[in-house]
């Protein structure tokens, strides 16, 4: 067990699934009795509200950082932006793929206990998860899932009005688990994913997924406490 506090560090803004994953992680440590802080220049209220984690501003203790700035003892890697490239120090990978790409230890990612399927009714053809940026691809996917299916919903953090889909922008972290649950099929279709949290957290939900790639492939279910466990063994080997 670590003696000093863990911390997650952020220094600029960055996917909305690595800061989720930062809370998911911290939680973890918590429930396993290790002292843990969110260090942060960007509060949450969502999420500070959602885990009871409340930002701090100066880490004290043993710093992981979640952002391409790259200033903490270690980073959190689970992106192939290649601005990690320029990190000296320890890399904690979340996939396979990301290791082959620029090295370190993978422990995974973790998927979060709210994430179970509920057997509620699955009114949602088609699933589709992602910002509307280039590397999520959602034209292709779009037109891809309206060959699957009628009834299609998008969701993500920037989302614009497409004919013939349910566009939901920012949707609140207690209402996706229902997406999901409501959904028959997840269709992502990114040109590259590091590790896609929404595949493993539609599996938890008993929602089918197709096309992977990338990290994708590696994915299984993993809860966070069982990535909490191996992260400690990690930094108290290398302490």
């Amino acid at each position: 067990m670590q003696s000093s506090p863990v911390n997650f560090l952020f220094t600029e803004l960055i996917t909305c699934g690595a800061i989720l994953s930062a809370f998911e992680l911290c939680e973890a440590l918590r429930e396993q009795g290790q002292e843990c802080n969110i260090v942060s220049r960007y509060p949450n209220k969502e999420l500070e509200d959602y885990f009871k984690i409340e930002s701090i501003r100066e880490p004290i203790g043993t710093t992981i950082t979640f952002t391409p700035k790259l200033v903490g003892d270690y980073a959190y890697v689970r992106t192939k932006d290649g601005r990690w490239l320029n990190h000296q120090e320890p890399i904690i990978a979340v996939s396979k793929y990301i290791k082959d790409w620029i090295g370190g230890s993978v422990i995974g990612n973790g998927t979060h206990k709210r994430f179970k399927n509920l057997n509620i009714e699955r009114d949602i053809d088609i699933l589709i998860e992602g910002n509307h940026e280039p590397n999520k691809n959602i034209e292709e996917t779009i037109k891809e899932a309206k060959k699957l299916g009628k009834n299609i919903v998008w969701f993500g953090r920037h989302t614009i009005p497409v004919p013939g889909v349910h566009n939901i922008t920012n949707p609140s972290i207690e209402s996706i688990p229902q997406l999901y649950n409501r959904s028959k099929v997840l269709l992502k279709m990114s040109k590259n994913e590091g590790w896609s949290r929404p595949i493993a957290e539609a599996t938890q939900c008993g929602c089918k997924v197709i096309n992977k790639n990338g990290g994708n492939k590696e994915i299984e279910i993993v809860s966070w406490e069982s990535i909490a466990k191996q992260l400690l063994e990690y930094l108290n080997e290398r302490l």
